[in-house]
């Protein structure tokens, strides 16, 4: 049985976006502009994830706040469509599952398929391959603030990644991290693009050097060679070591031994 998904949103383009983006993952929508018909349907229709554009917010709300009282809607996917100033707090007050930020484009919805597919455990096509990684990193926010995150997945047009710090709703950030299997550390720039209640974020990449490009492309060329969704061993995260039992543990698994290869 295909996955169906309803949306709710009154902008016919956005609607029209989000309906691609899903039939990519093999998702049938089912787009709705009025929130009481929006209702009526999750009462009548099982849907397995429920997209609302926060545009309307009162209209958003009433429909996510009636979908967790009912029973058919209790193992969907709740998606907003929200503005990069929606606080996350509301963003995520009526059990949202993952937040995508506007402006909706077909590049921003593209990059978000990875973070649908792990939620509803579907493996979409999509334009960049990705990596399951777990790569210490380093990030760079606007006010100088170096913060340490988790790489999640690495492809040629983006990443994911995790961190215990609040970051950002929108903007470019840097990330500065050393590849598995490689020496010299690289530093990457990307937009946000979506967010999950996890605190896992989406950047799709705005700048990337060509010297850094290239030894990216040569790496994940390597790494996808058996397939689209090929998933590498994940690296171990490494707590308070000491740079001889970072030498030793490099030494030990081949792997490169620079500071960003590890988690202190």
């Amino acid at each position: 049985m295909a996955l169906r998904a309803l949306l709710f949103c009154q902008d016919t383009p956005t609607a029209q976006l989000v309906g691609r983006a899903f039939r990519e993952l093999k998702l049938e929508i089912e787009p709705c502009g009025d929130p009481d018909q929006a209702l009526l349907k999750l009462r009548n229709q099982r849907f397995d994830a429920i997209v609302v554009d926060d545009a309307d917010p009162s209209g958003a709300v009433l429909i996510l706040d009636g979908a967790r009282s009912m029973t058919s809607c209790r193992n969907s996917l709740y998606i907003v469509l929200a503005q990069t100033q929606t606080t996350l707090s509301t963003a995520f007050s009526t059990g949202t599952h993952l937040v995508i930020y506007k402006p909706v484009t077909a590049d921003r919805l593209r990059n978000s398929l990875r973070a649908l597919r792990n939620l509803i455990g579907r493996r979409p096509q999509r334009e960049f391959p990705r990596v399951d990684v777990e790569i210490a990193a380093r990030l760079q926010l606007d006010n100088h603030t170096e913060v340490r995150v988790c790489i999640l997945d690495l492809g040629q047009g983006g990443l994911a990644l995790s961190s215990q710090t609040l970051l950002p709703n929108s903007g470019i950030l840097t990330v500065e991290f050393v590849l598995p299997d490689r020496a010299k550390s690289m530093t990457v720039s990307g937009e946000v693009v979506w967010r999950d209640a996890h605190g896992r974020v989406g950047l799709q990449f705005t700048d990337v050097d060509a010297a850094n490009r290239e030894a990216l492309d040569e790496w994940l060329a390597s790494h996808l060679a058996s397939g689209p969704f090929h998933k590498t061993p994940k690296l171990k995260k490494v707590a308070s070591v000491s740079p001889a039992q970072a030498k030793g543990v490099a030494a030990r698994n081949g792997r490169a031994s620079g500071p960003l290869a590890f988690l202190r």
